[in-house]
């Protein structure tokens, strides 16, 4: 038995698509838990940049070391 945990859209058909690719041409038995996850929270866009305070301000950051160049 193997155990697999997937996060998928489940569209207006209500289908869910599972892909297993070392299960072809042959039969399963499967079990389905599922949760409905909950929407993130997403910020309103009324609220960007309202912060009035001019003593909110971001702290001096520290050099950052060189990288290596990715190729």
């Amino acid at each position: 038995m193997q155990s697999i945990t997937v996060t998928s859209r489940i569209g207006n058909d209500g289908v869910l698509r599972v892909h297993l690719p070392d299960a072809t041409n042959t039969e399963v038995e499967a079990i389905l838990v599922y949760q409905i996850k909950a929407n993130p929270p997403t910020p309103a866009p009324q609220f960007y940049g309202c912060i009035q305070d001019n003593s909110f301000l971001r702290p001096p950051q520290p050099p950052q070391p060189d990288r290596e160049r990715l190729e």
